[in-house]
């Protein structure tokens, strides 16, 4: 198999078949955590540290009509074929894009992209071919970037303030690391990953992306020991967690910052053995499992979970609803993993009970949205097309309208009807 993956930290931990999913989540809403099983067993959390309540209402019905989505495809100048997308961030007036150049050489190297608008982009740099990025967020300085740098066998981590000059981090505190998740809190920056010398997934936390400690408090372990999915929306982050290293058949723990090492926990996702997304918006917060979803109006009080999209490249909230992209089948030149034949899809809920795929149109059955982001009332989707070439995909966008939020719909969203995985 030739696809990369951004959880192929080192050669040494990659056992087997790969799954079709894209890169880890770098979108301004939501981020990819690693896998808990790479973590070895540990106790149960102190009971001092466990709330004596799980909170379980559900959300009261919301009077919208049915969300859809029509994408349009929309010009994209600048950038060349690649072979995977990383992430896409947008902070102030400035787009930045990392991707993995195509594999010419015997490494095939990482590039950042800035743009203006999203669509004309300008090659800001080329970042060392022995560094994997896996992460970028908009925070920091502008931009944040971090991965593993295989030659010295610890973190790449770079910043920027434009998104076209980029500076390099060095910090002791980062010896020995690999970070490949990043979420922007109130207080900063904090990044998930691991440490030569731990068994287990570690934390670090920056205050400005530029100088890092590895704390060592209890409940920032705690999360990073189990953590399956963390996004975070308006200074605050939401991990779901394993807390019983595979062995949570009471749910998975609910945790919560604003800050960045201490973290509270605020319940238990009952019924949920692992998380693939979690995200948030004005609407409130979305959790997705790759079958199921949850949704919460202030990430604490959990709805039951309900039949889900079937992809979790990306998911996003916004005051008309939750939109979540990515795709089915395998990847040219992937030998195992999904065999559905390929397609992109979208899948939408105006209140998070009832969810419905978009059609699949032409287009999407050699293309995909894997990156989402909203500027002013239209959803930004960034995915790639696949091409005849091995190993090789240009880098799409597409736009849709957004429905007015201002203007109330007496329809309800009981008339979409669940689709099942690939259906």
């Amino acid at each position: 198999m030739r696809r990369t993956s951004a959880l192929l930290l080192v050669a040494a931990i990659a056992v087997g078949c790969t799954d079709a999913t894209p890169v880890a989540d770098v979108s301004p809403t939501a981020s990819t955590a690693p896998s808990p099983s790479r973590a070895p067993a540990r106790s149960a959390v102190p009971a001092s540290l466990r709330p004596s309540v799980s909170p379980e209402p559900s959300l009261a019905p919301v009077p919208r009509t049915t969300l859809a989505v029509s994408w349009k495809a929309t010009d994209l100048k600048g950038i060349g074929g690649v072979s995977n997308l990383v992430g896409v961030a947008r902070s102030g007036g400035t787009y930045v894009l990392i991707a993995e150049l195509p594999y010419r050489d015997e490494q095939a190297g990482f590039a950042a992209w800035s743009s203006a608008d999203g669509k004309v982009w300008q090659l800001a740099t080329e970042f060392p071919k022995a560094e994997r990025l896996m992460a970028v967020i908009a925070g920091g300085p502008g931009f944040v970037v971090s991965g593993v740098d295989q030659d010295a066998g610890g973190t790449a981590l770079w910043t920027s303030v434009d998104g076209h000059t980029w500076l390099e981090v060095s910090d002791k505190s980062l010896d020995g690391s690999v970070i490949t998740t990043l979420v922007p809190t109130a207080s900063g920056i904090v990044g998930f990953g691991w440490h030569k010398d731990a068994e287990a997934t570690t934390i670090w936390t920056s205050p400005d992306g530029l100088e890092w400690l590895a704390p060592t408090n209890e409940t920032g372990g705690i999360v990073a020991h189990g953590v399956q999915a963390v996004g975070s929306y308006d200074g605050r982050a939401i991990a779901f967690v394993d807390e019983q290293d595979g062995g949570n058949k009471n749910g998975l723990g609910i945790w919560e910052t604003t800050g960045r090492a201490e973290w509270t926990r605020t319940g238990t996702l009952k019924g949920a053995t692992s998380m693939a997304k979690v995200a948030g918006g004005a609407r409130g917060w979305v959790a997705l499992d790759g079958q199921r979803a949850w949704t919460s109006p202030d990430g604490r009080a959990w709805s039951k979970a309900v039949p889900g999209p079937d992809v979790t490249a990306d998911v996003i909230v916004d005051p008309s609803g939750f939109v979540a992209v990515g795709f089915v089948g395998s990847l040219p030149g992937e030998t195992c993993g999904d065999q559905r034949p390929f397609a992109g899809h979208t899948w939408t809920s105006a209140d998070g009970r009832i969810w419905k795929r978009m059609p699949v149109r032409k287009e999407f059955k050699r293309a995909m949205v894997t990156r989402l982001m909203i500027v002013d009332r239209t959803l930004i989707g960034f995915g790639q097309r696949l091409e005849k070439s091995y190993g090789e995909m240009s880098i799409a966008r597409w736009t849709a309208a957004l429905p007015e939020i201002s203007r109330s719909a007496k329809a309800s969203d009981e008339g979409s009807v669940f689709e099942s995985c690939g259906g």
